[in-house]
């Protein structure tokens, strides 16, 4: 059965301070769509309206936001007991939502009918007879890709999101025995369509949070393009570049003034629903991974979970 979602549509995160945030999110490639007092929605060169939301309070993570597959899903989500019913959107884009709250509180939003916006303008980096390639500045976000999430309930935390978003297994990674999961890469079921490898790893951890959000940028260029600029700009940098094993992403990873850390990603490699699941003991699939050890801030990352407070 199709999944409920054809993919991400944006975070919600939690900062004191906008205007830092702000500054950050261009610097690691978005454009400001708009900002009052109280909220900043940022874009990538896509046609989503937003793909990034900050909200004026405690810093953390206040909700994942998810496209429907078929503005038909809300109503049947909104007859789910842990749901907050159907209701309009006051954002960029406009559309309609349903509100769910997940075993560890964090609200996830399903949105349908949202207004796209025109793509920007794409970046020539190949120059011409007589041009001169001087290509520079923050990398062009594309579109949010997943989000990785720590949870001491994995289990349960797996069961719900596969019962409400309809996300299928692609890779579970195990401890000693297959019994002892330490996580899960979970897909969008869209049939035999392409999608990502994942649209939400779920991984076992001491404390609920998220470990990261990932973001798709135009091309591999990017990824380098960010990592200068982000350096030159003086962002908390946690990991990168590398290439991820499971998946085959090229990534880089960032942290934002208040330890939400941010991911730049891209991959060529797609599934479908008739993929194969995976059971991967640690040692083999992730000794793969290229580039530095991961660190222990990296290993350890989970921002915490906050009400929204506007």
């Amino acid at each position: 059965m199709p999944s409920n979602i054809s993919g991400m549509s944006y975070v919600r995160l939690g900062a004191p301070d906008l205007g830092r945030m702000e500054h950050f999110l261009e610097d690691f490639g978005m454009v400001k769509v708009h900002r009052d007092a109280t909220r900043l929605y940022m874009r990538g060169v896509g046609e989503s309206p937003f793909l990034h939301v900050t909200e004026l309070g405690d810093p953390g993570v206040i909700a994942f936001g998810y496209e429907a597959r078929d503005p038909d899903v809300l109503t049947a989500l909104s007859q789910r007991t842990d749901a907050q019913g159907l209701e309009h959107v006051d954002a960029p884009g406009g559309g309609r939502r349903v509100r769910l709250r997940d075993p560890n509180g964090l609200c996830v939003e399903i949105v349908a009918a949202r207004e796209p916006v025109a793509r920007l303008t794409p970046r020539v980096l190949i120059r011409e007879a007589e041009g001169e390639s001087r290509v520079q500045g923050p990398a062009r976000v594309e579109r949010i890709a997943h989000t990785a999430y720590a949870t001491p309930n994995l289990q349960a935390m797996i069961a719900w999101y596969q019962d409400a978003l309809g996300v299928i297994p692609t890779d579970e990674l195990y401890v000693d025995t297959p019994d002892n999961v330490l996580g899960q890469f979970d897909r969008v079921d869209l049939g035999e369509a392409p999608v990502d490898h994942h649209v939400i790893f779920l991984l076992r951890g001491p404390r609920a949070g998220m470990h990261h959000v990932s973001y798709q940028v135009e091309g591999v260029d990017d990824i380098f393009f960010g990592f200068d600029h982000m350096t030159d700009r003086e962002h908390g940098h946690v990991r990168g570049i590398g290439r991820h094993a499971l998946g085959s992403q090229i990534f880089n990873y960032w942290m934002s003034p208040y330890e939400q850390m941010h991911e730049h990603w891209i991959s060529h490699e797609k599934l479908n629903a008739k993929s194969k699941f995976n059971r991967i003991k640690i040692g083999e699939g992730m000794s793969h991974d290229t580039g530095e050890r991961p660190s222990e801030r990296f290993v350890k990352q989970a921002t915490p979970i906050v009400a929204a407070n506007v």
